[in-house]
């Protein structure tokens, strides 16, 4: 049954009820097109997927999102009207959301991209198809040249003698752990073939079938790994994975079939392709299982999809159980120094891409190439290998190159668990076999080597420490940001002087062991900080910081403005911030009744909350403000000036006449005051301002009735009279 607009938009209401999975593509794609989100995006990308006549470069339903710390995966979803489908471990922060109706992939990255998010949102990006990079031909040991090329004819191809890994000469020394998981991430795998089953992985902590989650990893009855694709525990399939895994692990000395690079492995099933393909959510994680297993060493044939900043940094973190990354270069015959390929493209240092050779030493003309980014090659064209429920297929692509490298990668791993990954990723670069088909469009130049790799004692990496600053360290933009770090290379001793600090947003920052920058840009930084010894080996660690705008201090409050010394302004304030890196001082002066002339004055540092200014005669009043990196606080309310009070008053009387006597403290006064009362009984009574006298006058005469009398004074100005003195002593007149 086919939809039309028009009917749609007649039976909106009913079509909303539809589940997604239940319809065409055609079906789904009209239902996108009228505003309808499927019930289950999952299950609606499928069926576009799984139609050779649709092909789309990302899943229409979902995006993927990473959230600064603390915010929340719920809320951000309701800004684009989905909801959260994933929340990613591997990648802090990382989520899978599904998209409301009507809201485009484009809409919604554009929405969560707008500055009034950016403390909320990191990156918003599509989530991207991925597709299969082998090619089926058509329906034992003799047949895989690839390991052991003796110029034999393999289905119609002659080859060269020794254009092979050299797998028997390694073999010779060892053949493989059989405690070593390897991760097949790709369609599946047959793991009931029978030359794969001896070496399939079983969960030690999942008990089948009995509906439990009894390893508490979150998926149940994963008996032999997960299926992505389908989220259900059946990871299995007879095609592009099953062929994969034989050339990784296939049992040897068996009798039977084929041999893969490791006789004894673990090969764990992670299926997240379908028939037409999978989604980078998919491949993260498939990746985040094998990293919570622990798993070392992953094959990942397939490509495809723009750059992801989620699989970058979900490949990135993988390092932190020593995972080693081996991806199919694609089967485009491009330079992908020019024109990127992923996830062959990224710049993951535990990342190896791999191209495809031929049985004569060439580099197969489908097989994309790069000096920078593609690491070494692999037999990769006419390659036989386990396919079927039980049979055997030759396959051509870097699909079929890759598993050669990681079944390498693998069986040096296996030998040694428990060495740096750096350690082998660099054995096996190190020994690849120089060949001139590869020479300048690869990194090594060469084809991965099994024997050489296997028994190579390599120079030892050296070992880098950051020491500061911590993960996730918050700093304000503008402030000075050191970072430390040590690294020991057993060859070389103390090597710390070139470590190299580059941030994923501004580049390199410094080299040494200590960079202190003050001009980082505002947002995330994803440092990652290398060494590299004198015999090119290297070491990296990563990390992130967050530089953040710089806030405005809070106001201060003023608390007084008293007179010192003559002339001189005391002014004190509370201090409100904690970011200030000073204060200023502004001041007016009161001139015929009115505040005039705003200046300022002086200013102090941070912490300082008391300011002296000297002035003259008159009114005056003050105020402050803080400032710091990011600018002003508001002004502080004004406070005036108050003028200095004098001492106690001294008096005498003689001839009916007191004479009243003061200091003069001020040096801003208009005058002072006088005030006089009289001693009646007991108490002190009669309280009579009994005159004013001018500036700098510091004494005054009373002739009151006969009694007994006392007087205070006070300074008079045009800001703030001060308080009255004390009383003087008792006179009698």
């Amino acid at each position: 049954m086919k939809w039309v607009r028009d009917r749609i938009a007649l039976c909106l209401g009913a079509l909303m009820a539809c589940a997604a999975w239940a319809a065409g593509s055609d079906d789904v794609r009209a239902l996108h097109a009228a505003g309808i989100a499927p019930d289950d995006p999952r299950a609606a990308l499928h069926t576009l997927l799984e139609d050779p006549t649709v092909w789309i470069e990302y899943d229409p339903f979902t995006i993927l999102v990473q959230l600064a710390p603390g915010a929340g995966p719920e809320a951000i979803a309701a800004v684009v009207g989905g909801t959260v489908l994933d929340e990613f471990t591997l990648v802090p922060g990382l989520v899978h959301i599904s998209l409301g109706g009507g809201v485009s992939v484009e809409q919604a990255i554009l929405t969560l991209s707008q500055p009034l998010l950016a403390g909320s949102v990191i990156y918003a990006e599509p989530d991207y198809i991925v597709r299969t990079c082998g090619i089926p031909n058509d329906t034992h040991f003799s047949r895989l040249w690839g390991m052991h090329n003796t110029g034999q004819n393999v289905n119609g191809i002659v080859g060269k003698p020794d254009a092979d890994i050299d797998a028997p000469e390694a073999w010779d020394s060892y053949t493989g752990n059989p405690n070593f998981v390897i991760a097949i991430i790709d369609t599946g795998i047959n793991y009931t073939h029978p030359d794969l089953m001896a070496n399939r992985w079983v969960n030690p902590g999942e008990i089948p079938n009995n509906g439990i989650d009894d390893d508490g990893n979150g998926y149940i009855d994963d008996v032999y790994g997960w299926n992505f694709y389908n989220n259900n525990n059946n990871p299995y399939d007879t095609g592009h994975g099953t062929h994969v895994a034989g050339t990784v692990g296939a049992v040897g000395n068996n009798g039977q079939g084929v041999v893969g690079v490791n006789w004894q492995c673990k090969l764990m099933a992670l299926k997240f392709l379908g028939s037409g393909g999978g989604t980078i959510s998919g491949a993260i994680n498939s990746l985040q299982y094998s990293v919570a297993k622990g798993v070392k060493v992953s094959n990942n044939s397939w490509s495809g999809g723009g750059y992801s900043s989620s699989l970058f940094n979900a490949i990135e973190n993988s390092k932190s159980v020593g995972h080693i990354f081996v991806c199919a270069a694609g089967n485009d015959g491009l330079n992908i120094d020019s024109f990127p390929v992923y996830p062959a493209s990224y710049t993951n240092t535990n990342l190896l891409a791999v191209a495809a050779t031929t049985s004569n030493d060439t580099r197969a003309s489908f097989s994309n190439y790069g000096k920078n980014t593609v690491d070494l090659g692999a037999p990769g064209a006419n390659v036989y290998s386990t396919y079927g429920t039980s049979g055997y297929a030759y396959m051509d692509g870097t699909s079929m190159a890759s598993p050669h490298a990681a079944g390498v990668v693998a069986l040096v791993y296996g030998k040694n668990p428990n060495q740096p990954w750096n350690t082998v990723y660099q054995q096996v670069m190190t020994t690849t076999r120089p060949i001139a088909a590869l020479a300048n469009i690869t990194v090594t130049g060469g084809v991965v080597n099994a024997a050489d790799a296997v028994g190579y004692t390599p120079n030892q990496p050296p070992v880098l420490t950051v020491t500061g600053p911590a993960n996730g360290s918050v700093f304000v933009v503008g402030t000075p940001v050191t970072f430390s770090g040590t690294a020991i290379d057993p060859e070389d001793g103390n090597i710390s002087s070139q470590i190299v600090w580059v941030s994923h947003a501004d580049g390199v920052i410094g080299t040494g062991a200590n960079v202190t920058t003050s001009s980082l840009s505002l947002g995330i930084h994803y440092m990652m900080p290398s060494v590299t010894d004198s015999g090119g080996l290297t070491d990296d660690d990563f990390f992130s910081i967050q530089i953040v705008p710089a806030s405005i201090p809070n106001a201060p409050t003023i608390v007084s403005g008293e007179e010192g010394n003559p002339g001189q302004g005391v002014v004190v304030w509370a201090d409100n911030s904690n970011n200030e890196t000073g204060f200023q001082i502004q001041r007016q002066q009161k001139v015929a009744g009115k505040w005039v002339s705003n200046t300022i004055v002086g200013s102090v540092g941070p912490n300082v909350t008391t300011f002296i200014d000297n002035v003259g005669q008159g009114g005056w009043r003050y105020r402050v403000r803080a400032n710091g990196s990011g600018g002003y606080s508001a002004w502080s309310g004004w406070i005036v000036l108050r003028a200095a009070t004098p001492a106690k008053p001294t008096v005498s009387a003689s001839g009916g006449t007191i004479f009243v006597g003061w200091n003069d403290p001020s040096g801003i006064e208009s005058g002072f005051e006088i005030q006089r009362q009289q001693r009646v009984g007991n108490a002190w009574t009669n309280t009579t301002v009994i005159g004013t006298v001018g500036a700098d006058v510091t004494g005054t005469t009373d002739n009151p009735p006969s009694g007994r009398y006392r007087y205070r004074v006070r300074t008079l100005s045009d800001g703030r009279i001060s308080t009255w003195s004390v009383w003087s002593a008792a006179v009698d007149n």
